[in-house]
């Protein structure tokens, strides 16, 4: 059977030879000798049973059914290190008047308070899920609020029956988002308990708007909880200086922590905006903490463009994003996520990552070293999550994305438009949810606001 990805109908065999396929150099196995130019190495791929069986030079002799990609591109399946799919899709009945992370934070304050029951999460969950499935994610980390009393346990029930039923489709991980101040306090332990039975990550909130504050709390409260990470054998994943004021260096702070501690779980920290708008020395200061902590950062683009330099009736001067390239540069794992979907944080998105890596090599400037920045979306997410994927390589699984387009010019100028998913070696037939399966959870909402 000869197809292209043109129109593709991909065939029901259980050994399939996929042919002039382009992969991205990082998404390969190391071992596989470059062919190719602009980052991209030309390849034939053997599925055989859902696992991928041979990667072999372009143009071999066929071994299977044969579909010829014509020179299009195959990526691993993607995965999203910093997602709140437990917010996500409430804009209808949440608005941000102003666009600002202050009333983003109030109005979804106010929303929880209101309306966040079991039926209503697990819905929005849910459908954030099947539309990451469509778009060809496999794993995700989401941040579920714990600040409104007995939600957390509304929001860790719903994201374990979801994992349970999302197995074998999106890889589920879920970190408790607090302020740090939760770990002053014993009576706390009931929750860190919960996250801990749920298989869960510790988080927080870190950040600072003045010169003046004092950094003592801050560090006694980072070393509590990196203690009780330690003794609990359970990673951290924190939400960090997600502002634009150059005194905001809690970055620094944690990354010293880590160090202070020896802590040899994983650590993520998400954000680090103000890390952009910092002098040269301080910046490159803290860029060597982090890598010597061994920490992965995470950028959210879409997002912190989004929130970041809001002045009333004024345009943004800035991007909201931290320093990617000298991170980079520097050997430190930086990684490229979706954060917040139709919400008060952010009024777009469709947890696309490739929306997301598009973004991001706009407003970074990362097309003049292209071939770095596909692993921010594959392979560095997936070993910050400690998951099997995002490399291209003999007996992995057959999950894969697949591309009409040759090069990145063309991938991200179309932005994959007619991606096929393929899963277990099988093409999936999933296209995001309707909006409309979510309408019931806004009417009596939307009708008190249009009522006369």
């Amino acid at each position: 059977m000869n197809n292209t990805l043109n129109n593709l109908q991909w065939p029901d065999a259980g050994r399939v030879h996929l042919a002039n396929v382009n992969v991205p150099r990082g998404l390969l196995d190391p071992s596989i000798e470059p062919a190719g130019c602009s980052g991209l190495t030309r390849v034939d791929l053997v599925l055989d049973q859902g696992t991928i069986a041979q990667i072999l030079p372009a143009g071999s002799p066929t071994d299977g059914a044969l579909v010829d990609a014509d020179g299009g591109q195959c990526w691993p399946t993607f995965a999203d290190l910093h997602t709140h799919l437990d917010k996500g899709h409430i804009w209808p009945r949440a608005h941000n008047p102003d666009g600002t992370i202050d009333s983003a934070r109030t109005h979804v304050r106010a929303d929880t308070t209101h309306y966040w029951r079991t039926e209503d999460v697990e819905a929005r969950f849910e459908f954030a899920l099947m539309s990451a499935y469509a778009h060809g994610t496999s794993a995700i980390r989401t941040h579920l609020d714990c600040y409104v009393p007995s939600q957390e346990r509304i929001s860790f029930d719903v994201f374990r029956r979801l994992r349970d039923r999302w197995a074998g489709r999106v890889e589920l991980q879920a970190v408790a988002l607090v302020s740090t101040d939760l770990y002053d306090d014993g009576r706390n332990a009931a929750l860190v308990g919960l996250v801990q039975e749920s298989g869960g990550l510790l988080g927080g909130v870190t950040f600072r708007l003045s010169d003046g504050d004092d950094t003592q709390p801050l560090d006694g409260r980072l070393d509590r909880l990196f203690g009780l990470a330690r003794a609990r054998r359970m990673n951290v994943d924190l939400h960090v200086d997600e502002n634009g004021a150059a005194a905001s260096t809690t970055l620094a702070q944690i990354a010293q922590a880590v160090m202070r501690a020896d802590f040899q779980g994983r650590v993520v920290c998400g954000h680090c905006c103000s890390l952009s708008v910092q002098e040269d020395a301080v910046a490159a200061r803290t860029i060597g903490l982090v890598k010597d902590a061994g920490i992965t950062l995470v950028s959210l683009p879409l997002v912190n463009q989004y929130l970041q330099g809001r002045r009333p009736g004024a345009t943004p001067r800035w991007r909201g994003i931290p320093l990617l390239r000298e991170l980079q540069a520097a050997g430190v794992p930086v990684v490229l996520a979706s954060d917040n979907c139709r919400d008060p944080y952010h009024a777009f998105g469709d947890l696309d990552l490739l929306e997301v890596l598009g973004g991001g090599i706009r407003l970074g400037h990362l097309d003049t070293d292209l071939a770095e920045w596909p692993g921010a979306i594959t392979r560095r997410p997936f070993e910050a999550m400690g998951v099997q994927g995002g490399v291209l390589r003999v007996g992995s699984p057959a999950d894969l994305v697949l591309f009409r387009e040759r090069s990145h010019s063309e991938l991200f100028a179309r932005r994959g438009a007619g991606r096929v998913v393929i899963r277990h070696g099988k093409r999936i037939d999933a296209a995001p949810p309707d909006y409309r399966t979510l309408d019931h959870l806004f009417r009596a909402d939307i009708e008190k606001r249009t009522a006369p």
